[in-house]
């Protein structure tokens, strides 16, 4: 192998460590720990005689990956739930304040590597002998963080010789960037945020349409800010001359919960497709089985982004409405009405409409605002109650809307495609107008992304 690659690929490996290290030296210990977990695992199945041994090293990689996130992810949701378990039964038990830190992007890297092992163990892919390279497919620093969720065999091939960067892949990654800097900083942070934290700081019940607008603020918030991060992280890959996964496809442009999950966080919902979804159902089970794999499938993924009750609610009816979904299409998916226009823009309204209900679990602190926030859509309030300025909801349906709108353009097409149709002046006025907003709201405080602490 060329020399000179493997030193680059060193140095690069060596400053993803530091850029972890930099938010948490002692954690990139954890790293470190499933790197050479699954690398050993991966390298012990490929070699197992019997199929015994391959589902012991498969078993080994499982229990040392899901035993450390548990830990460290959902160990303050057990043990509260086992002090209520117990105290059902009359015994008070008061455990120490759990104050353990949560890695940042533990999640990601963990299913990162996992996939290796099982992806090995089903035959799909070949270990690599390069440590170097397998360390350098878990911690490559773009999207080490917050995703996209690689698999090994699509970025393990790219180690193997030298990127090439050409001037074009350069400027659209440097462009990538600079769309996803303005999503997160002018419009995730700028604008949607306030709206957003003001409205759930509050108690009780509030207007309804205020819960609304703050379900359509947080909505385009999310998505700006977890999208942003995305196309931060491919464009920075891109202009290295390397590849990453598209994370998002014009989810707001989606027809129904099923072609949302398809559009939206796709690493992480293909994922749990391939590597849960599809061993619950199983290749002969009954159509009953597949709805229910189909809700446990769910329902994990909610417990996935956090650990608490909103979050397996919001992911426990989330499965519900795809359920829902299925058990329609099978009954009257037949009926010409189904694919007409109307029906088509009917169906994609219920489907943001259900979206920014469902968010409203996942954006709440506790399950109690939960309830007050949907008790707001049945409950009379005076007028001295908690209403946004008039500005304020203008802006939020203006984003909204914008938002649609510029999704609904990109259905089924590139966005690559999209931008290149347009005129060369446009073009430049649009990016000026970008680095102006970022500018001009980058000096304010902003907040952190907000899959860091998943």
């Amino acid at each position: 192998m060329n020399l000179g690659w493997r030193i680059k690929k060193l140095i690069l490996l060596l400053m993803s460590y530091l850029f972890y290290a930099s938010w948490n030296a002692p954690y990139l210990l954890l790293i470190l720990l499933s790197t050479v977990l699954d690398f050993v695992s991966g390298y012990r199945i490929s070699k197992a005689l019997t199929q015994r041994q391959k589902r012991f090293w498969l078993i080994i990689s499982l229990v040392g990956n899901l035993g450390v996130l548990s830990y460290f992810k959902y160990g303050s949701f057990l043990l509260e739930g086992f002090v209520q378990f117990v105290a059902a039964f009359g015994i008070t038990y008061e455990p120490a304040p759990w104050n353990i830190l949560l890695p940042v992007g533990i999640s990601f890297y963990t299913f990162q590597t996992l996939s290796y092992t099982i992806d090995i163990y089903r035959g799909r892919t070949k270990p690599t002998r390069s440590f170097l390279d397998f360390a350098l497919f878990v911690t490559f620093f773009p999207q080490l963080v917050a995703g996209p969720i690689v698999r090994a065999r699509f970025f393990l091939p790219q180690l193997l010789r030298p990127p090439v960067v050409t001037r074009e892949r350069f400027g659209w990654g440097g462009t990538l960037v600079l769309i996803g800097f303005f999503e997160k900083i002018a419009i995730a942070d700028g604008l949607m945020a306030p709206v957003v934290d003001s409205v759930f700081a509050q108690s009780g019940t509030l207007p309804s349409e205020t819960v609304l607008l703050s379900a359509m603020a947080f909505g385009v918030q999310i998505f700006c800010d977890f999208a942003g991060y995305s196309l931060i992280a491919i464009g920075v890959a891109m202009m290295m001359g390397f590849s990453l996964p598209e994370n998002f496809r014009a989810p707001f442009s989606a027809i129904g919960m099923q072609d949302f999950w398809q559009r939206w966080h796709i690493s992480m919902s293909s994922w749990f497709r391939d590597y849960l979804y599809a061993p619950l159902r199983g290749k002969n089970s009954s159509f009953g089985y597949k709805l229910f794999a189909q809700l446990m499938t769910m329902t994990v993924i909610g417990l996935w982004h956090g650990a608490g009750v909103t979050f397996v609610l919001w992911g426990f009816l989330n499965g519900l409405v795809i359920v829902i979904e299925i058990l329609l299409q099978r009954s009257i998916g037949s009926w010409k009405i189904w694919k007409t226009r109307f029906a088509t823009i009917l169906f994609s309204g219920m489907t943001l409409m259900t979206m920014m209900l469902l968010v409203i679990i996942f954006r709440s602190r506790s399950f109690q605002q939960v309830m007050d926030m949907y008790a707001s859509f049945f409950t009379s309030h005076p007028e001295t109650a908690f209403y946004l300025p008039t500005t304020e909801k203008l802006l939020v349906l203006i984003c909204s809307i914008s938002l649609a709108s510029i999704h609904w353009t990109m259905r089924g097409r590139r966005f690559e495609d999209i931008v290149r149709a347009i005129p060369n002046w446009c073009r430049v006025c649009v990016g000026a107008f970008m680095v102006a907003m970022i500018g001009l709201m980058g000096g304010e405080a902003y907040d952190t992304f907000i899959y860091f602490q998943f």
